[in-house]
């Protein structure tokens, strides 16, 4: 992924942050879905760069790595949103923003997902404490589930 398209997922990410009075109580709207934004992770081998930018241009504050969340630095916005910057955990692995939605019953979302004509990149997986995530495919781009 090129810098410029980092940096618009960046700003993408940020805007819809921003737009969020909370993400709990007041979740984006469209229709009758609610979409919460519970995690946004970003992967990248410039951890310290990103977190120093975040915290510059969105006031963030990034704690020590968190094991349950591949090593990444979170910071939690004023909205409740966890905001996780890590570096990439394979050789394979690319830059990427990823943002996932708070779902009530995982395997219901990702079933509707594939039923939809996505494919499942990663099954519903427990992350520690943290809750379970899973991660669908449609047309190059990613997905990601969140349930607490």
């Amino acid at each position: 992924m090129t810098l410029r398209a980092i940096t618009l997922s960046l700003l993408l990410a940020a805007a819809l942050l921003a737009g969020c009075a909370t993400t709990h109580s007041s979740p984006i709207r469209n229709g009758d879905l609610a979409m919460p934004v519970h995690y946004v992770e970003i992967v990248t081998p410039d951890v310290s760069g990103h977190c120093a930018m975040l915290a510059a241009a969105q006031g963030l504050t990034f704690g020590d790595a968190v094991a349950d969340l591949g090593g990444a630095h979170v910071a939690e916005t004023p909205a409740g949103t966890l905001v996780g910057v890590r570096a990439p955990l394979a050789a394979h692995e690319e830059p990427i923003v990823r943002v996932y939605m708070t779902v009530d019953d995982i395997q219901a979302a990702v079933a509707a997902a594939e039923a939809a004509g996505a494919m499942t990149a990663y099954p519903p997986t427990r992350q520690g404490d943290t809750g379970m995530w899973a991660i669908v495919l449609r047309e190059g781009v990613q997905h990601g589930f969140w349930q607490r």
